[in-house]
């Protein structure tokens, strides 16, 4: 399995949040079989294409159309035009920033971008929290 939705799987559970109806759009990473990470599994998602990226979810979007909310996650300013991707399927998206170095310069232009911005690579508690309070 891969690492990173091991992680996604094992906050949820210990959050008690279902991920049934969540999509991940993440870069993925394979692992050999000494648990080494070998390379990403494609797509690979970069600053540039990620718009791209989220936009070949339409099967995903069209099957879930009567889900009005998404959430975005992102820890660069990039991220949010993903977000134009979903505008055409959810009528409240909420995005929150994680802003992790050079803070003062970044802090306007991050609040300006994000509904949310969480400083300093913190742990999920925040997330969870969110995730919580919106059930």
């Amino acid at each position: 399995k891969q690492w990173y939705q091991r992680r996604v799987r094992v906050c949820s559970q210990n959050a008690k949040i279902s991920m049934k109806n969540v999509k991940l759009i993440a870069n993925m990473l394979e692992f050999n079989s000494e648990d080494s990470a070998v390379q990403f599994r494609p797509p690979l998602i970069t600053t540039g294409n990620k718009s791209k990226v989220a936009a070949q979810e339409q099967e995903y979007f069209n099957s879930n159309i009567d889900r009005v909310n998404s959430i975005l996650l992102g820890d660069n300013v990039e991220d949010i035009q993903m977000a134009a991707c979903v505008r055409n399927y959810s009528n409240n998206i909420l995005t929150v920033g994680f802003l992790n170095d050079r803070v003062e310069d970044r802090m306007d232009l991050y609040k300006s971008k994000f509904d949310v911005v969480i400083l300093n690579d913190p742990d999920f508690t925040d997330i969870i929290q969110l995730f919580e309070s919106l059930q």
